[in-house]
């Protein structure tokens, strides 16, 4: 029995897909389950799950968790992106979409990562000469530019970006932040490319570089906060926090 004044309202059902990335995202997330149901059959019944820095196995499981790991770790990516889309919010509503498309193209390109080292290692399994850790690293540099291309477009929110306690307070240390952490997430995966083919360098470099990056934009983004509450800085672009209606 509907409600008084009901008449006419229609329910629109909860969409799967918020943006057209949902679909790619979930066309990849097939391509994994089917990957793992294939090799599933010719994987031996232990396997590696975990290697080190050399490439060298360190930790084994049954080939059930081998095959299960990837894709699950894929949806988990995907579940986080929902409870993104309805979680609270620093910005307004265009600030939101944009955000929302960011979030997207990043998630996307986590699980392309995700299917990369799901297919190198599943084919390591099976036998095959694979430098896994070349693939690893490679995969990373490349993963690192794509991030750096999008880090500068993200506006003020809690969920995605550099958050720190200054960047969070302001769209001014926010942006500044991501445009010079853009950057140098590109200039990382730049150099850890080359680096890919050398194997006594690859990830012995790269997590050093990724550290070093880590604590100067903490560093940075202080900086810029302090420098904006002393010398009375404009925001770069307007307030995010101007318009929060939906």
């Amino acid at each position: 029995m509907s409600n008084p004044g009901s008449a006419g309202e229609k329910i629109h059902p909860h969409p799967m897909f918020r943006h057209p990335t949902d679909i790619l995202i979930w066309a990849v997330i097939a391509m994994q389950i089917l990957i793992a149901i294939g090799a599933y059959a010719f994987l031996p019944p232990v396997v590696a799950i975990h290697w080190g820095l050399t490439g060298q196995a360190n930790n084994y499981g049954p080939k059930w968790m081998a095959t299960l790991l990837f894709p699950a770790m894929s949806i988990v990516v995907w579940l986080l992106g929902v409870r993104q889309v309805a979680g609270p919010r620093l910005s307004g509503r265009l600030q939101h979409i944009t955000n929302a498309q960011v979030r997207s193209m990043l998630f996307v390109g986590i699980i392309l990562f995700l299917l990369v080292i799901q297919i190198a290692g599943t084919a390591r399994d099976l036998g095959m000469a694979i430098d896994l850790p070349f693939i690893v690293n490679l995969a990373l540099a490349v993963l690192f530019i794509f991030f750096g291309n999008y880090m500068g477009k993200l506006r003020r929110n809690f969920w995605l970006g550099i958050r720190t306690p200054w960047t969070l307070a302001s769209d001014f240390v926010w942006e500044r932040t991501h445009r010079i952490g853009g950057w140098l997430f590109v200039a990382v995966g730049l150099l850890s490319i080359p680096l890919s083919f050398v194997s006594m360098f690859r990830l012995r470099v790269m997590l050093p570089l990724i550290l070093l990056v880590v604590i100067f934009l903490f560093l940075y983004s202080y900086s810029c906060y302090r420098q904006q509450t002393q010398e009375n800085h404009e925001p770069l672009s307007p307030p995010f926090d101007e318009s929060n209606e939906d």
